[in-house]
């Protein structure tokens, strides 16, 4: 048997992140439910962690016909130079454990379902109206995140924060096409735009804490998508305590990102965590309960997800 082989280009083309929406959240409910094996292994080929990381994730579902098992490589120097990240998704029969397909899509599928499990966190979470957001971040899943969120809230402002202020402004001169309605500024203070902000998305790198809970409101929401190993972290332990906090997964959020950060330092239990996203777009579990609730939606990204990326594509192509 030939395993197809299907490149990146041809991804973009036929594959958005609205296309996933719906099967994405099939994964998440799917997974919550048990039916799932999500996994992963982070690489560091480099004797540091910020030049580059390599994550293995693999992903089953009961019943389902493939299994998936995706390379995901991260490295600073592809960034540096405006290139894509490499890696790829292997699709394989669940009776035979035959290769399928390989999907070479230089992190796009893992970008956009990203996405569309940000546009369900919103969907499930954030206030039903937002005027105001504010993103710390200018890389990738700040731009994805950004649209997810319009998706699913028609806000009509938009602050944007980064380190660079020069990526801030890339960032701002790539989504302004995109949403000509919202008026786009640069943020100059986090704490600024965050307590004036309806609505928070979090995408970056940072390996200490960017964001107080000190700074949040009652109402607020808060997408957190950097943080996605254990050396990352965006959010306190305070920021945690003070939300209505839903994860993708309970098992891999406990081993990466804020939250392991927050119990490995003594200041958050796995059990204060209100619940998996999939509980509640599943109708299993409250949500948004009032609209004085502070809820966060911590991401780190699970095998079920790339399963319902995976097959998506194959099924448009």
């Amino acid at each position: 048997m030939t395993a197809r082989w299907v490149d990146a280009a041809e991804l973009r083309a036929k594959l958005g992140f609205e296309d996933l929406i719906e099967p994405v959240s099939r994964a998440l409910q799917d997974s919550s439910a048990g039916h799932a094996r999500n996994g992963l292994i982070v690489l560091v080929p480099d004797d540091r962690a910020d030049l580059g990381d390599v994550y293995v994730k693999t992903g089953t579902l009961r019943g389902h016909a493939v299994y998936v098992v995706k390379i995901s490589p991260w490295f600073a120097v592809n960034l540096e130079r405006g290139q894509p990240q490499g890696g790829f998704l292997a699709v394989f029969d669940s009776h035979t454990g035959h290769t399928l397909a390989v999907l070479n899509d230089e992190h796009y599928l893992s970008d956009i379902r990203t996405a569309a499990t940000g546009a369900l966190a919103a969907r499930a979470l954030a206030p039903p109206r937002v005027e105001t957001v504010v993103v710390l971040g200018a890389g990738t899943q700040a731009y994805w995140q950004t649209l997810a969120l319009y998706h699913e809230r028609r806000f009509t402002q938009l602050e944007l924060w980064a380190r660079d202020p020069a990526k801030a402004a890339a960032l701002q001169a790539r989504l302004a096409p995109a949403l000509p309605g919202v008026a786009i500024a640069l943020a100059g203070d986090v704490e600024t735009a965050v307590r004036g902000a309806d609505v928070v998305i979090t995408a970056t790198a940072a390996r200490a804490p960017l964001l107080s809970g000190a700074w949040l409101r009652d109402g607020q929401h808060v997408t957190a998508v950097g943080a996605d190993d254990p050396s990352k972290c965006e959010l306190d332990a305070s920021a945690l305590r003070r939300a209505r906090v839903f994860v993708d997964e309970l098992e891999t959020t406990a081993a990466n990102g804020d939250i392991h950060r927050a119990i490995a330092g003594g200041n958050y239990r796995l059990a204060e965590v209100a619940g998996e996203l999939g509980d509640v777009l599943a109708g299993r579990q409250p949500g948004r309960r009032s609209a004085r609730d502070i809820t966060i939606a911590k991401l780190v990204g699970i095998g079920a997800q790339d399963l319902a990326a995976a097959t998506s594509a194959l099924a448009r192509l």
